[in-house]
Protein backbone atom coordinates (compact mmCIF):
# COMPACT_ATOMS: atom_id res chain seq x y z
CA UNK A 1 0.00 0.00 0.00
CA UNK A 2 1.01 3.09 -0.69
CA UNK A 3 -0.41 6.50 1.18
CA UNK A 4 -1.12 10.20 0.44
CA UNK A 5 -0.94 12.25 3.15
CA UNK A 6 -2.51 15.93 2.37
CA UNK A 7 -3.40 16.39 5.97
CA UNK A 8 -1.09 18.54 8.60
CA UNK A 9 0.34 15.28 10.49
CA UNK A 10 2.52 14.97 12.72
CA UNK A 11 6.71 13.09 12.29
CA UNK A 12 5.36 10.58 14.92
CA UNK A 13 2.11 9.53 13.16
CA UNK A 14 4.46 9.46 9.58
CA UNK A 15 6.67 7.23 11.46
CA UNK A 16 4.00 5.35 12.60
CA UNK A 17 2.35 5.13 9.43
CA UNK A 18 5.50 4.07 7.22
CA UNK A 19 5.86 1.23 9.11
CA UNK A 20 2.78 -0.20 7.26
CA UNK A 21 3.00 1.43 4.01
CA UNK A 22 5.03 4.04 1.62
CA UNK A 23 3.97 7.46 2.60
CA UNK A 24 4.03 10.76 0.32
CA UNK A 25 3.65 13.81 2.39
CA UNK A 26 2.17 16.81 0.79
CA UNK A 27 0.39 18.61 3.36
CA UNK A 28 -2.55 21.47 2.07
CA UNK A 29 -1.02 23.63 5.51
CA UNK A 30 2.15 24.02 4.26
CA UNK A 31 1.13 25.48 0.92
CA UNK A 32 -2.10 26.97 1.98
CA UNK A 33 -3.60 24.98 -0.94
CA UNK A 34 -7.00 23.11 -0.39
CA UNK A 35 -7.24 20.62 -3.48
CA UNK A 36 -10.72 20.08 -4.94
CA UNK A 37 -11.70 16.49 -5.84
CA UNK A 38 -10.58 16.43 -9.32
CA UNK A 39 -7.14 17.73 -8.24
CA UNK A 40 -6.86 14.58 -5.31
CA UNK A 41 -8.07 12.46 -8.18
CA UNK A 42 -5.29 13.10 -10.02
CA UNK A 43 -2.30 13.81 -7.35
CA UNK A 44 -3.37 10.71 -6.08
CA UNK A 45 -2.97 8.58 -9.61
CA UNK A 46 0.51 10.76 -9.74
CA UNK A 47 1.42 9.09 -6.44
CA UNK A 48 -0.21 5.77 -7.31
CA UNK A 49 -1.50 5.83 -4.04
CA UNK A 50 -4.51 3.69 -2.81
CA UNK A 51 -4.93 5.44 0.80
CA UNK A 52 -5.51 8.50 1.45
CA UNK A 53 -4.99 10.85 4.29
CA UNK A 54 -6.65 14.51 4.16
CA UNK A 55 -7.99 17.55 5.97
CA UNK A 56 -9.34 20.11 4.22
CA UNK A 57 -9.00 18.77 0.51
CA UNK A 58 -12.00 17.17 -1.07
CA UNK A 59 -13.01 13.54 -1.97
CA UNK A 60 -15.77 13.07 -4.31
CA UNK A 61 -16.71 10.95 -7.30
CA UNK A 62 -13.39 11.92 -9.27
CA UNK A 63 -11.67 10.11 -6.60
CA UNK A 64 -13.66 6.84 -6.48
CA UNK A 65 -13.42 6.80 -10.73
CA UNK A 66 -9.77 7.48 -10.90
CA UNK A 67 -8.25 5.05 -7.95
CA UNK A 68 -9.15 2.37 -6.57
CA UNK A 69 -8.47 3.48 -2.21
CA UNK A 70 -8.19 1.06 -0.08
CA UNK A 71 -8.46 3.47 3.22
CA UNK A 72 -10.02 7.24 3.71
CA UNK A 73 -8.27 9.19 6.57
CA UNK A 74 -10.28 12.37 7.30
CA UNK A 75 -8.86 14.45 10.01
CA UNK A 76 -12.23 16.09 10.93
CA UNK A 77 -14.52 16.24 13.48
CA UNK A 78 -17.10 15.23 10.90
CA UNK A 79 -16.07 13.63 6.94
CA UNK A 80 -18.20 15.96 5.36
CA UNK A 81 -15.63 16.40 2.71
CA UNK A 82 -15.55 12.66 1.96
CA UNK A 83 -18.40 11.15 0.27
CA UNK A 84 -18.72 8.65 2.44
CA UNK A 85 -21.82 7.01 0.90
CA UNK A 86 -19.99 6.10 -2.35
CA UNK A 87 -16.72 4.63 -0.29
CA UNK A 88 -19.33 2.82 1.16
CA UNK A 89 -20.59 1.26 -1.83
CA UNK A 90 -17.13 0.27 -2.54
CA UNK A 91 -16.30 -1.29 0.13
CA UNK A 92 -13.66 1.45 1.42
CA UNK A 93 -13.61 2.21 5.52
CA UNK A 94 -13.57 6.34 6.22
CA UNK A 95 -11.79 7.04 9.33
CA UNK A 96 -12.16 10.33 11.51
CA UNK A 97 -11.11 11.97 14.06
CA UNK A 98 -13.69 13.53 16.56
CA UNK A 99 -12.55 15.13 19.43
CA UNK A 100 -9.50 16.11 17.74
CA UNK A 101 -9.57 19.36 19.15
CA UNK A 102 -11.76 19.53 21.84
CA UNK A 103 -9.05 20.49 24.28
CA UNK A 104 -8.14 23.36 21.81
CA UNK A 105 -11.12 24.94 21.64
CA UNK A 106 -12.17 24.06 25.34
CA UNK A 107 -8.93 26.18 26.27
CA UNK A 108 -9.91 29.11 23.73
CA UNK A 109 -13.66 29.34 25.24
CA UNK A 110 -12.11 29.60 29.03
CA UNK A 111 -9.25 32.29 27.89
CA UNK A 112 -12.52 33.95 26.46
CA UNK A 113 -14.71 33.86 29.74
CA UNK A 114 -11.53 35.08 32.30
CA UNK A 115 -10.88 37.77 29.51
CA UNK A 116 -14.35 39.10 29.29
CA UNK A 117 -14.79 38.16 32.65
CA UNK A 118 -11.67 40.70 34.12
CA UNK A 119 -11.77 42.85 30.91
CA UNK A 120 -8.04 41.76 29.75
CA UNK A 121 -8.23 42.83 26.23
CA UNK A 122 -9.56 46.65 27.06
CA UNK A 123 -7.34 47.23 30.13
CA UNK A 124 -4.48 45.63 28.62
CA UNK A 125 -4.89 48.06 25.28
CA UNK A 126 -5.80 50.72 27.64
CA UNK A 127 -1.89 49.88 29.09
CA UNK A 128 -0.46 49.62 26.42
CA UNK A 129 -1.71 52.73 24.57
CA UNK A 130 -0.37 55.40 27.29
CA UNK A 131 -4.31 55.79 28.81
CA UNK A 132 -4.02 54.61 32.26
CA UNK A 133 -2.60 57.37 33.63
CA UNK A 134 -4.37 58.35 37.14
CA UNK A 135 -3.63 62.27 37.99
CA UNK A 136 -5.12 61.31 41.74
CA UNK A 137 -6.35 59.16 44.15
CA UNK A 138 -9.67 59.71 42.93
CA UNK A 139 -9.57 59.57 39.35
CA UNK A 140 -7.27 56.25 40.41
CA UNK A 141 -10.46 54.99 41.89
CA UNK A 142 -12.85 56.21 39.09
CA UNK A 143 -10.62 54.14 36.71
CA UNK A 144 -10.69 51.25 38.43
CA UNK A 145 -14.27 51.12 38.90
CA UNK A 146 -14.24 50.91 35.54
CA UNK A 147 -11.68 48.27 35.22
CA UNK A 148 -13.57 46.04 37.87
CA UNK A 149 -14.73 42.13 36.39
CA UNK A 150 -16.02 39.33 38.51
CA UNK A 151 -14.82 36.14 39.28
CA UNK A 152 -16.11 32.68 37.33
CA UNK A 153 -16.80 31.10 40.39
CA UNK A 154 -19.71 33.68 41.18
CA UNK A 155 -21.18 33.07 37.95
CA UNK A 156 -23.56 30.26 36.50
CA UNK A 157 -22.32 29.63 32.95
CA UNK A 158 -24.58 28.28 30.64
CA UNK A 159 -23.36 25.73 27.25
CA UNK A 160 -25.74 24.93 24.88
CA UNK A 161 -24.44 21.69 23.87
CA UNK A 162 -22.53 18.60 26.05
CA UNK A 163 -20.65 16.52 23.45
CA UNK A 164 -16.69 16.36 23.76
CA UNK A 165 -16.40 20.26 23.73
CA UNK A 166 -19.28 21.15 25.98
CA UNK A 167 -18.09 18.60 28.73
CA UNK A 168 -14.47 19.81 28.43
CA UNK A 169 -15.28 23.18 29.07
CA UNK A 170 -17.15 22.18 32.25
CA UNK A 171 -13.92 20.41 33.46
CA UNK A 172 -12.64 23.44 33.06
CA UNK A 173 -15.06 25.85 34.73
CA UNK A 174 -15.18 23.17 37.64
CA UNK A 175 -11.44 24.66 38.83
CA UNK A 176 -13.12 27.65 39.37
CA UNK A 177 -16.43 27.16 41.15
CA UNK A 178 -18.93 27.96 38.42
CA UNK A 179 -22.23 26.91 38.48
CA UNK A 180 -22.84 25.16 34.97
CA UNK A 181 -26.11 23.87 33.26
CA UNK A 182 -26.47 22.66 29.78
CA UNK A 183 -29.05 21.94 26.91
CA UNK A 184 -28.10 19.03 24.70
CA UNK A 185 -30.93 16.96 24.37
CA UNK A 186 -29.09 13.66 22.68
CA UNK A 187 -27.11 13.31 26.35
CA UNK A 188 -28.28 10.94 28.88
CA UNK A 189 -29.33 11.76 32.09
CA UNK A 190 -26.06 10.08 33.57
CA UNK A 191 -23.85 12.11 32.15
CA UNK A 192 -24.84 15.33 33.14
CA UNK A 193 -24.98 14.12 36.95
CA UNK A 194 -21.37 12.90 37.08
CA UNK A 195 -20.19 15.93 35.53
CA UNK A 196 -22.12 17.81 37.90
CA UNK A 197 -23.73 19.84 35.59
CA UNK A 198 -27.66 20.77 35.99
CA UNK A 199 -29.72 19.69 32.59
CA UNK A 200 -32.16 22.67 31.30
CA UNK A 201 -33.85 23.74 28.58
CA UNK A 202 -32.51 26.24 25.81
CA UNK A 203 -35.17 28.83 27.07
CA UNK A 204 -33.43 28.29 30.78
CA UNK A 205 -29.48 28.44 29.50
CA UNK A 206 -30.41 32.11 27.80
CA UNK A 207 -31.97 33.22 31.04
CA UNK A 208 -29.83 31.53 33.62
CA UNK A 209 -26.72 32.14 32.52
CA UNK A 210 -24.11 35.00 32.88
CA UNK A 211 -22.22 33.67 30.49
CA UNK A 212 -23.41 31.39 27.71
CA UNK A 213 -21.15 29.23 25.42
CA UNK A 214 -22.30 27.37 22.22
CA UNK A 215 -20.74 24.43 21.59
CA UNK A 216 -23.13 22.76 18.72
CA UNK A 217 -22.22 20.91 15.76
CA UNK A 218 -24.06 22.60 12.33
CA UNK A 219 -26.62 20.43 10.68
CA UNK A 220 -30.11 20.96 8.92
CA UNK A 221 -31.34 20.83 12.48
CA UNK A 222 -29.06 23.12 14.68
CA UNK A 223 -28.73 25.97 11.59
CA UNK A 224 -29.87 29.36 13.29
CA UNK A 225 -30.24 27.76 16.42
CA UNK A 226 -29.72 30.53 18.37
CA UNK A 227 -32.03 33.02 17.05
CA UNK A 228 -33.37 36.36 18.43
CA UNK A 229 -36.51 34.69 21.07
CA UNK A 230 -33.01 32.83 22.38
CA UNK A 231 -30.80 36.05 22.37
CA UNK A 232 -33.33 38.42 23.74
CA UNK A 233 -33.72 36.24 27.10
CA UNK A 234 -29.97 36.73 27.67
CA UNK A 235 -29.63 39.20 30.91
CA UNK A 236 -28.10 42.56 30.01
CA UNK A 237 -25.07 41.61 32.33
CA UNK A 238 -24.36 38.34 30.42
CA UNK A 239 -21.98 37.85 27.73
CA UNK A 240 -22.04 35.31 24.54
CA UNK A 241 -18.99 33.50 23.62
CA UNK A 242 -18.93 31.58 20.32
CA UNK A 243 -16.39 29.09 19.55
CA UNK A 244 -18.49 26.70 17.61
CA UNK A 245 -20.27 27.77 13.78
CA UNK A 246 -21.88 31.24 13.05
CA UNK A 247 -24.10 29.57 11.11
CA UNK A 248 -25.91 28.38 14.56
CA UNK A 249 -26.66 32.19 15.84
CA UNK A 250 -29.04 34.98 14.14
CA UNK A 251 -25.70 37.46 13.58
CA UNK A 252 -27.93 40.13 12.75
CA UNK A 253 -30.09 40.10 15.77
CA UNK A 254 -26.43 39.40 17.90
CA UNK A 255 -24.93 42.58 16.87
CA UNK A 256 -27.99 44.70 17.36
CA UNK A 257 -28.04 43.72 21.08
CA UNK A 258 -24.20 44.33 21.32
CA UNK A 259 -25.05 47.52 19.63
CA UNK A 260 -27.83 48.22 22.26
CA UNK A 261 -25.74 47.25 25.33
CA UNK A 262 -29.00 44.71 25.68
CA UNK A 263 -26.13 42.15 26.21
CA UNK A 264 -22.82 43.47 27.84
CA UNK A 265 -20.83 41.38 25.27
CA UNK A 266 -19.18 38.84 23.64
CA UNK A 267 -16.45 36.84 22.29
CA UNK A 268 -16.72 35.02 18.68
CA UNK A 269 -13.79 33.04 16.98
CA UNK A 270 -16.05 31.82 14.57
CA UNK A 271 -17.46 34.33 11.25
CA UNK A 272 -20.26 34.18 8.34
CA UNK A 273 -17.41 34.88 5.99
CA UNK A 274 -14.19 33.77 6.88
CA UNK A 275 -11.72 34.88 7.37
CA UNK A 276 -13.66 38.32 8.36
CA UNK A 277 -14.19 40.90 6.30
CA UNK A 278 -12.84 44.06 7.48
CA UNK A 279 -16.64 45.46 7.62
CA UNK A 280 -18.06 43.02 9.46
CA UNK A 281 -20.23 44.10 12.38
CA UNK A 282 -18.02 42.08 15.06
CA UNK A 283 -14.87 43.65 14.48
CA UNK A 284 -16.50 47.14 14.76
CA UNK A 285 -18.30 46.36 18.68
CA UNK A 286 -16.44 48.28 21.57
CA UNK A 287 -17.63 45.29 23.87
CA UNK A 288 -16.51 42.47 21.38
CA UNK A 289 -13.49 40.45 21.75
CA UNK A 290 -13.00 38.41 18.38
CA UNK A 291 -10.42 35.97 16.92
CA UNK A 292 -9.84 35.05 13.65
CA UNK A 293 -10.87 30.97 13.57
CA UNK A 294 -8.03 29.37 15.92
CA UNK A 295 -10.32 27.10 18.04
CA UNK A 296 -8.16 24.33 16.99
CA UNK A 297 -4.87 26.52 15.90
CA UNK A 298 -2.51 24.08 18.43
CA UNK A 299 0.58 21.82 17.89
CA UNK A 300 -1.59 19.28 20.03
CA UNK A 301 -4.87 19.46 17.29
CA UNK A 302 -2.10 17.92 14.52
CA UNK A 303 -0.55 15.46 16.97
CA UNK A 304 -4.25 14.26 18.16
CA UNK A 305 -5.13 13.93 14.66
CA UNK A 306 -2.53 11.65 13.48
CA UNK A 307 -2.45 9.36 16.57
CA UNK A 308 -6.33 8.86 16.22
CA UNK A 309 -6.39 8.22 12.35
CA UNK A 310 -2.49 5.93 12.40
CA UNK A 311 -4.29 4.23 15.32
CA UNK A 312 -7.44 3.02 13.57
CA UNK A 313 -5.80 2.34 10.37
CA UNK A 314 -3.07 0.23 12.50
CA UNK A 315 -6.37 -1.82 14.37
CA UNK A 316 -8.43 -2.48 10.56
CA UNK A 317 -5.10 -3.88 9.17
CA UNK A 318 -4.94 -5.95 12.07
CA UNK A 319 -8.35 -7.34 11.88
CA UNK A 320 -9.46 -5.29 14.81
CA UNK A 321 -12.32 -2.78 15.11
CA UNK A 322 -11.43 0.55 14.84
CA UNK A 323 -12.89 3.58 17.50
CA UNK A 324 -13.51 6.35 15.00
CA UNK A 325 -14.87 4.96 11.87
CA UNK A 326 -17.93 6.92 9.96
CA UNK A 327 -19.07 3.73 7.67
CA UNK A 328 -18.80 1.02 10.42
CA UNK A 329 -21.14 -1.55 7.93
CA UNK A 330 -18.20 -2.18 5.85
CA UNK A 331 -16.49 -3.84 8.65
CA UNK A 332 -19.74 -6.12 8.32
CA UNK A 333 -19.46 -6.93 4.80
CA UNK A 334 -15.92 -7.33 5.22
CA UNK A 335 -16.97 -10.56 7.85
CA UNK A 336 -19.37 -11.70 5.31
Amino acid sequence: MKALVTANFSPEGLARLRKHMEVVYDPWGAKNEILMSDEMAEKLKAAGADVVILEADLCHEEVFETVELKMIGCCRGDPLNVDVETATAKGIPVFYTPGRNADAVADLTLAFMLCLARKIVPVALMMAQGKYNPEDPADYMRMLKEMTGFELGSKTVGLVGFGAIGRKVAARLAGFGAKVIAYDPFVKKEVFDAAKVESVSLEAVFKRGDIVSIHVAVTDDTEGLINRKYLELMKPTAYFVNTARAELVDCDALVELLKAKKIAGAAVDVFRSEPPQKDDPFLNLDNVLATPHIGGATGQVVEHQSDMIVADMEAYLGGKRPKHIANPEVLEKGKS
